[in-house]
Order: structure tokens, then C-alpha cells, then sequence
């Protein structure tokens, strides 16, 4: 019996430990499980946090796009508002551009002279209603068009002038220049013409020309040289006879007053003579009736001979004259045009040179040309008179008291000359300081 009880006993024990094993090992299963819990509750907490971080970003989000909205809003009311004001400007500005294009037409419509501008190219932007009065163009129909088709230049016997000798595009500086234009129905008419450049900034644009029939100037310049050359030949014979008069009377045995009385009317005489000449070349250089003679001449000897006909008038004057010329210096030339020429300078030079003064001729070899200068110390030509200076009758306004009156002819007389020999002209002026002429001639 007592092995029967303790064979009880011991199976209860065994069933205690095996059951006390199980329990063992189901705590540690809740130990396991409550690890894994704990480190999932702790990745949950992380993903939370993560969750709330991402939520207060989207938070703050929304809050930055709304706060851009409100901006976005408060921007496109302000640009309504400019918008508006633009508006009012541009209309404002247009109306005043308006006016000012309206004003600028009626300027240009009430100009008499003919005007249009071109690109660079020479083609035309605009033109005046002076331009189609005169040429019989509709400008409307003409813009775009190369100004060298619209409106051909002639020469006087009616000959067309080139493209590449027109004074009317691509200049530039300002030049001007007389031509005749040729109008749409064929005939022709003398225009003097200023062409100025458009500038902006360095870069030239295009170019302005400015235009006016001179139909009535030539009408009353060809009268007066015909006038001029019928009232010079009329006058030379009977100056003739005057001359020879007192040329026989001077040889008379006379009183001192009478030989001074008689050599003022000689002198004077002479003059008029010179300016009847003067008179008959430049009618002859106007009607093309003149051809130069060339041949070789010895610049020293006629220049010598041209100083002494001066001497009584530069002793009378006191005033000093130098020559400077190199011996058997030569120029292929019509010799009487070139001392024509020599002789107006040097009489201009001394006649405009006050008391004690100095007159220069010089002759100097170049390269290719022969230079002559002859320079003064006198009264200087006014700067803004100084374009003037190849007008004919143009005399300048600082010489009408100081010295006896002159015709205004001698200078035009001495360009026209220069250019029918084959030379050419230039001078520098200083008033009150004196004036050198320069002529340049072939060598």
C-alpha cells in the first residue's frame, strides 16, 4: 500500500513538473511576445511621430499656400489696377502722339520746299506735299521705292547723272549742291538741293533731302549775265577811247594838278576796265563758251610779272609783298586764265590788308601737284560768311567800311576759272587775323 501511494505521489510529481514546464515555457512565450509588442508599439509610436511631423508640414503647407493665394490675390488686383492705369497712359500718350504727328503734318505740308527722307539704303520713308506738287508723285505710292528711280537728276544739256555721282543718299555730313530733278510727266526743271544725314547714336539711318525750284533764279540769272555781257561790251568801246585819251593826255606837258587829276581818272579808268573784263569772262564761263589753251608755263616769270603791276598799289597802301617761287617751276596750263586768276587773289589780298601789312605768294612742288598760296595778314572772312565767299556778287560784311567798294565778282570769277582748268580751290580765314587761298594744280 505504501508502494501504491508513493508510486501516487510520484506520478503527481512528474505531472507537476511537466505541467510546471509548460507554464515555463508559455511565460516565456508571453515574455517573447511582450518584446515583440513593446518593439511594435515603439515603431508604431515612431510612424506616429513621423505621421504627426509629415501632418504639422502639411499644416504649415496649406498655411504658406494660403498665405501665397491671398498675395497671389492681392498681386492680380494690383495688376488690374496698373493695368488700368497703363491704359489710361497709353491713351493719353497715343492722343498726344496724335496731336503731335498731326502737328508735324501740317509743318511738313505747309513747307514750300520739296522734302523727303530715306533709309540707308535710299529708299523712301516719307515724303511732303511740296514733294508731289513739284514732281507730280502721289508720296503713298512712292514710299519703298529707291529715291534714284523716283526722282532721276540731269545735268543741263539733260543728261542723266549716275547713282554713283548723286549727292542724295548714303552722305555723311551735309551737302548741297544745284542739279535739275526730272519730273513724273518727263520735263525737267533746276533745283537746288541739301542733303543732311539721320544719325543715332553713331549709326547713320538714313538721310533727309530737302529741295526747291530754282526755275526763277536761273530765269533772272541768265538775264542779268546776258544784261552783264551786252552792258560790257557796249561800255568797252567807249572806255577804250577814254583810256587812250588820258593815256595821250598823261604824255602832255601839265600842272601837277592836272597830272594828279589825270592819273586818278587812268587809275580809274583801268579799273573799270579790269571789271568790264571780268565782266565778259564770266559771261563766257557761264554761257560754256570758254576753253582753256594749255600749254607750259614758267610759274616764276608771270608771277613776277604779276607783282609788279601791284607795286604802285602796295607802296600807296604800304604794305610788305613777298614771292617765293623755285626757279623753272612749270605747270601745263592756259597761262592768261592762270594769271587772271593770281591777279584777282593778289589784288584781294592787298586790297583787304590794312597799313603795314604782309602779303605771301608762294609756289611749292608736291607729289603730284603744284601748290600755290597766297596769303595775307588783312581783315579775315567772317566764319559763318565763309560758304558764301564763291557766291557770285557776295562781298563780306567786315570789308564795306575799311576799303573802297567791289563788285563781288572776282572771287566767283577765279572758282569758275579754277575748275575750267583743271584745278582746285580752298582757303582758311581768321577774322581780324587774315586769310590764305590754295590752288592746287596738276604737275
Amino acid at each position: 500500500m505504501r508502494k501504491t501511494i508513493h508510486s501516487a505521489s510520484d506520478g503527481i510529481a512528474l505531472k507537476l513538473k511537466i505541467l510546471a514546464k509548460e507554464k515555463e515555457d508559455v511565460r516565456r512565450k508571453l515574455v517573447v511576445t511582450a518584446k515583440k509588442l513593446r518593439l511594435k508599439a515603439r515603431q508604431l509610436a515612431a510612424t506616429a511621430r513621423e505621421k504627426e511631423v509629415v501632418r504639422r508640414k502639411l499644416v504649415v503647407t496649406a498655411r504658406e499656400k494660403e498665405n501665397v493665394r491671398r498675395k497671389l490675390v492681392i498681386t492680380a488686383d494690383e495688376l488690374r489696377m496698373s493695368r488700368k492705369t497703363l491704359e489710361k497712359k497709353v491713351l493719353e500718350r497715343t492722343k498726344d502722339l496724335e496731336k503731335v504727328r498731326a502737328k508735324d503734318e501740317a509743318i511738313l505740308a505747309s513747307i514750300g520746299e520739296g522734302l523727303v527722307a530715306t533709309d540707308k539704303n535710299g529708299r523712301i520713308l516719307l515724303v511732303n506735299k511740296a514733294f508731289e506738287r513739284l514732281l507730280g508723285w502721289k508720296g503713298e505710292k512712292r514710299k519703298g521705292k529707291l529715291l534714284s528711280e523716283v526722282i532721276p537728276i540731269i545735268d543741263a544739256n539733260g543728261k542723266t547723272i549716275p547713282e554713283s555721282e548723286r549727292a542724295v543718299t548714303k552722305t555723311p555730313k551735309e551737302r548741297s549742291m544745284t542739279t535739275y530733278y526730272k519730273r513724273k510727266n518727263g520735263t525737267s526743271f533746276p533745283v537746288a538741293v541739301t542733303v543732311a544725314p539721320i544719325y543715332i547714336g553713331k549709326e547713320l539711318i538714313g538721310t533727309v533731302t530737302v529741295f526747291r525750284d530754282i526755275t526763277k533764279e536761273k530765269e533772272i540769272e541768265k538775264a542779268r549775265s546776258e544784261f552783264m555781257s551786252i552792258a560790257s561790251h557796249q561800255l568797252r568801246t567807249p572806255l577804250t577811247a577814254i583810256r587812250w585819251v588820258l593815256s595821250s593826255l598823261k604824255r602832255e606837258k601839265l600842272t601837277e594838278e592836272q597830272t594828279k587829276l589825270v592819273k586818278t581818272a587812268h587809275e580809274t579808268s583801268m579799273n573799270m576796265a579790269s571789271t568790264i573784263r571780268r565782266m565778259l569772262m564770266i559771261s563766257h564761263l557761264e554761257e560754256d563758251g570758254m576753253e582753256p589753251e594749255l600749254e607750259q608755263v614758267i610759274l616764276q616769270k608771270e608771277l613776277e610779272k604779276i607783282t609788279r603791276l601791284h607795286d604802285a598799289h602796295r607802296q600807296r597802301s604800304g604794305l610788305e609783298l613777298a614771292l617765293q617761287c623755285p626757279q623753272d617751276l612749270m605747270v601745263r596750263t592756259d597761262k592768261q586764265l592762270l594769271i587772271e586768276i593770281l591777279d584777282n587773289l593778289l589784288s584781294n589780298a592787298l586790297k583787304y590788308t590794312p597799313r603795314g601789312g604782309k602779303v605771301r605768294m608762294s609756289v611749292t612742288k608736291e607729289k603730284e601737284s603744284i601748290r600755290i598760296d597766297v596769303a595775307d595778314t588783312g581783315y579775315g572772312i567772317p566764319q559763318e560768311e565763309q560758304k558764301r565767299i564763291p557766291e557770285k556778287f557776295f562781298r563780306a560784311s567786315n570789308v564795306d567800311s575799311p576799303v573802297e567798294a567791289g563788285t563781288g565778282i572776282g572771287l566767283y570769277m577765279v572758282y569758275n576759272i579754277v575748275r575750267l582748268i583743271g584745278g582746285t580751290i580752298s582757303f582758311v580765314s581768321q577774322e581780324n587775323k587774315g586769310t590764305t587761298f590754295t590752288l592746287l594744280f596738276p604737275s
